[in-house]
């Protein structure tokens, strides 16, 4: 019989099982990156060396995906807004990827690339070395947050808080209502951020 001419598997063809294994456990072990795809576990590693290399390349798709092409010449303002923002739809849309690549170590390559050019715009704003890094662990937890927050119900209270006269009822009422509440909340967010950015940058 014939060899086939075009082979089983393939980098986009394991991708693909892991993050359709991911979404739907949250997780995924060689063992069943396998079953999934009808091959032999020994068969994938003539591809990838392991469960960290695929990962890593779940990674690097997941930043295509995210699109963050950072401008190295755009405000450090721009730049900080346009990574969390787009660092966060893709993870609502993957929430299962926080966990994952959470966990496991980056490698050299596109996603290292564009947090090189995040420092980079960083630096030359001025921020110290030994901020540069806390700014951009700090953008990740906004954008953790962010992504999880798309995921809440519009409406976080019921009812009978919310017809209440307390100051939370007052609160709520007085919420701005001409954008979701994960938008707006997101947006603020960000606001504060980078105003407390630069009230530092100013400080120094």
């Amino acid at each position: 019989m014939p060899r086939p001419t075009i082979p089983k598997l393939s980098l986009d063809a394991i991708v693909d099982a892991a993050i359709d294994l991911a979404g739907e456990t949250g997780d995924f072990t060689m063992a069943e990156l396998a079953a999934k795809l009808g091959v032999r576990q020994s068969s994938l590693y003539n591809h990838v060396a392991g469960r960290d290399a695929v990962v890593e390349l779940i990674r690097q798709r997941t930043h295509e995906e995210m699109a963050v092409r950072v401008d190295t010449l755009a405000a450090w303002q721009d730049v900080v807004r346009d990574v969390a923002r787009a660092q966060r739809d893709t993870l609502a849309r993957h929430p299962w990827l926080i966990q994952l690549l959470a966990t496991s170590p980056a490698e050299p390559g596109d996603a290292a690339s564009g947090v090189e050019n995040l420092a980079t715009v960083l630096s030359r704003a001025g921020f110290a070395d030994q901020d540069v890094m806390q700014i951009i662990a700090a953008i990740d937890i906004i954008v953790i947050g962010g992504s999880l927050d798309l995921l809440s119900p519009e409406q976080l209270f019921p009812r009978s808080v919310t017809d209440g006269t307390k100051e939370l009822a007052r609160a709520v009422r007085a919420a701005p209502r001409d954008a979701p509440r994960a938008e707006v909340a997101f947006a603020f967010t960000l606001d504060l951020f980078i105003e407390a950015l630069e009230g530092r940058l100013a400080a120094r």
